[in-house]
């Protein structure tokens, strides 16, 4: 397999990342949207399964970013003998809507005539259409492609005039595409041009996102693509606020942490104060434990974060013993929908402790991870470090500090890494299971 980015070179093809920096690059103001245009090749050169490969490419493109008629907005057109709009950019604002318009596209089959493709896509991006070009929304059209231009003598011309109509030209080559068309296409600059060897590689380059398979924050990626550039590293740490994410706290307020539980819900207000609550983007939650856990805040309790704050601080302890595998029972019912919780939204749940559960915690944490939430676990002091391993999975989510006041060292690392989680591709979900365990 083979990646080729001419200017920064080891930054792989998870477009999410690419287009914030894209954003970066068109808008001097830390950006809430824009307006993205696949157009994607259609001949009769890509069979069955490459081209479910491009759907799945583009599926991961619109998981990482933040969809919404005033946040970013999507739309397709196919093409082979001649294109056509499968879907405008006024047309779909869920993420889940658009994924399963994805979904359900039909090849067209025939020859590859990407110069009058570029030509069709410019009036898609009008107001007519959805485009919001008057109000300085950054405006992308992404053009994937397997094979040589029928009419490669019009691919400057008409890439030219998307530019000069504002439009930002992205071109992603796979398998035969012809790199100098690439490069035409995007007027030259490399840094906009993507190559993959194989249509398998579209997906690969999602999936597997460093050498260790695990998922690197947005953050980091941007901070990649933006090397020696200060503007543009000051601007992508600010794109963090506009994550999507279901976020829920779970804090142990038994009786060993009720003298520095003030410690631990200062630390919990200030993670939240870093992001964007609201409908379209975070939502929070909080919830405690100690013999029993007891409800807080569900995820559409609060879209104002003043408010949100203002409950955490003033969130008052049952005390009692730690009895963290029953709260981990509990806490599953935080993420269903009607507790607020978002099909295709990052899932994270960060657990604060600071002793060893009385009750059994692997099987109840293992059927939260299941629903594709990703577990942090946060541990004060000496606490029993196989039992965090239960709860996480995995010892990258782990973090361990000496005491209370030790917690903000470690804010920003938490905050990076609740940025970087992505939706499960297959959550097991299922129905949830009845307990009898009490509000």
């Amino acid at each position: 397999m083979s990646l080729s980015i001419t200017k920064r070179p080891g930054v792989d093809l998870r477009c999410g990342a690419c287009i914030w920096k894209i954003f970066l690059e068109t808008t001097q103001h830390a950006v809430k949207g824009a307006d993205i245009i696949f157009l994607v090749d259609g001949s009769g050169s890509i069979d069955e399964e490459q081209f479910k490969s491009m759907q799945t490419f583009m599926a991961s493109v619109v998981k990482e970013t933040t969809v919404g008629e005033n946040l970013t907005r999507f739309g397709v057109i196919l093409y082979s003998d001649a294109a056509n709009s499968s879907f405008t950019l006024n047309k779909i604002y869920s993420k889940g809507k658009v994924l399963e318009a994805l979904q359900q596209l039909v090849q067209p089959d025939g020859s590859t005539y990407t110069g009058a493709a570029l030509a069709y896509s410019l009036q898609y991006f009008n107001a007519k259409h959805g485009g919001r070009r008057e109000i300085r929304v950054p405006q992308i059209l992404m053009v994937i492609t397997d094979g040589a231009a029928t009419d490669r003598d019009r691919l400057k011309a008409e890439s030219d005039a998307l530019r000069k109509n504002g439009v930002t030209v992205i071109s992603i080559g796979v398998k035969d595409a012809d790199r100098k068309e690439l490069e035409t296409m995007a007027g030259g600059d490399t840094s906009k041009v993507f190559f993959v060897d194989d249509f398998k590689d579209l997906i690969t380059q999602y999936k597997n996102i460093s050498s260790t398979n695990q998922r690197i924050g947005i953050r980091f990626l941007v901070g990649l693509l933006c090397i020696n550039d200060v503007k543009c590293l000051i601007l992508a740490f600010s794109l963090a606020a506009y994550n999507q994410t279901d976020l829920v706290f779970l804090l142990d307020y038994s009786s060993s942490i009720n003298l520095e539980e003030h410690k631990m819900i200062n630390f919990t207000a200030s993670v939240v104060d870093n992001f964007n609550v609201s409908k379209e983007l975070a939502h929070v939650g909080l919830a405690q434990f100690s013999d029993k856990p007891k409800d807080e805040i569900h995820l559409n309790t609060y879209n104002n974060k003043t408010k949100m704050i203002g409950h955490i601080r003033n969130s008052t302890p049952n005390s009692g013993n730690a009895y963290l595998g029953e709260a981990l029972v509990h806490i599953r019912d935080y993420f269903h929908e009607s507790k607020g919780s978002r099909r295709d939204v990052p899932k994270n749940l960060v657990l604060i402790t600071d002793g060893n559960s009385h009750d059994d915690v692997e099987d109840a944490a293992e059927a939260v991870r299941k629903m594709g939430i990703t577990i942090f676990a946060i541990a004060v002091g000496d606490v029993f470090y196989l039992q965090l391993l239960q709860i996480t999975g995995t010892p990258e989510k782990v973090f361990n500090v000496d005491s209370f006041d030790s917690l903000a060292n470690i804010k920003k690392k938490i905050i990076d890494e609740i940025c970087g989680t992505v939706p499960d591709d297959d959550p097991k979900i299922g129905k949830l299971e009845k307990r009898d365990v009490p509000d």
